[in-house]
């Protein structure tokens, strides 16, 4: 009889404790194979993922492209708009697909543990095998009856990885994939600023995009992504930022204030893995530019002066500039500079 394994998840985003998952239970049972279910919308969790289907998607792929048993079904991606994941729609297609299968399903301790809340549990119970996965230290109450698979986890969650993605538990390729598709910077961003900070630079954000649609289309995503980042430094008190930076040009940076798009830049390229270094001259000339600004540069600068809320005091005619930066972006960001630069400066 084959043996089917079903491993469910948001994995948002994938990581290295979600293979050594598929190492034990490849290691335990030799399966046939080993589906991977992205869900749409788990019905336990009180928010929907926060990488669109496709990303995770693609980084699922980047994880476990070279594993020929392995399979990623779309199942759940492909239902109905907002509907939620429930598992045993998922078990009754595979089991419709695999009939003659022995199909397991594959959980961690806490949705073991909460595996009676689920729909029609009993029902999964009579459709599959459950495989629970757990520490060596964990003690566990539960009557529902399952195996039990040990192994000492990756001390790391995809919700950590959101915040912080660090590298020792991503892979260099879903590293880079996360940095060069502009995901979960909210997630990194929100603990680095005040609120009010925080809106501004959805803001800007929102501007930049707009302005690069229309003066540099295949310049989007970067503008989203510099945009987000442009004041991640902004808040740093002055020791972090003396820390990071030891030396610079005083005479193009004169104050620690002016060097707070140069100290983000470093900050997002050390923690961030953000390497482009279009994004990061962006960032670290929002403040001051370089003698000649690229086209990300003039947008983020001019987005950054530009956003909704700035007033008259911050600079004339806004909307006048809005109409000229999407026209003649070079002019409207050398006469906005010359406006604006005594009073950011």
């Amino acid at each position: 009889m084959k043996k089917i394994v079903i491993f469910g998840g948001t994995f948002d985003p994938i990581h290295l404790g979600h293979l050594s998952v598929y190492k034990a239970i490849k290691k335990h049972y030799s399966p046939n194979k080993f589906i991977i279910v992205p869900s749409k919308k788990p019905p336990l969790k009180p928010y929907q993922p926060f990488a669109n289907a496709q990303d995770r998607i693609n980084m699922i792929k980047l994880l476990f492209n070279s594993y020929k048993d392995v399979m990623i079904s779309n199942f759940e991606i492909e239902q109905k708009n907002n509907q939620i994941s429930y598992t045993i729609n998922t078990l009754k297609h595979f089991k419709k697909k695999y009939p003659k299968a022995q199909i397991y399903l594959v959980l961690g301790t806490d949705r073991y543990q909460d595996f009676k809340l689920w729909k029609d549990w009993k029902v999964i119970l009579k459709l599959v095998k459950l495989i629970v996965i757990k520490r060596y230290d964990t003690k566990i109450i539960s009557d529902v009856p399952a195996s039990f698979v040990d192994i000492n986890p990756v001390p790391i969650s995809s919700s950590d990885l959101r915040k912080l993605p660090q590298n020792k538990y991503l892979t260099p390729k879903i590293a880079n994939y996360i940095a060069n598709h502009g995901l979960y910077i909210n997630c990194q961003i929100k603990p680095l600023m005040s609120s009010k900070r925080y809106q501004h630079t959805l803001r800007v954000t929102e501007l930049a995009m707009d302005i690069a649609k229309k003066v540099a289309p295949h310049l989007i995503i970067k503008a989203y992504i510099a945009g987000m980042y442009h004041d991640v430094g902004k808040e740093f008190s002055d020791k972090q930022v003396k820390k990071m930076i030891k030396t610079w040009n005083k005479h193009k940076y004169p104050t620690l204030h002016t060097l707070h798009g140069f100290a983000g830049a470093l900050y997002i390229k050390k923690v961030f893995n953000i390497k482009d270094r279009e994004i990061l001259n962006a960032i670290e000339n929002h403040v001051i530019p370089c003698d000649k600004p690229r086209i990300l540069d003039m947008i983020i600068y001019c987005a950054d002066k530009l956003e909704p809320m700035r007033t008259k005091d911050d600079v004339t005619n806004r909307l006048s500039y809005i109409k000229l930066v999407k026209h003649n972006l070079k002019l409207a960001f050398t006469n906005l500079y010359k406006e604006t630069s005594d009073k950011y400066n």
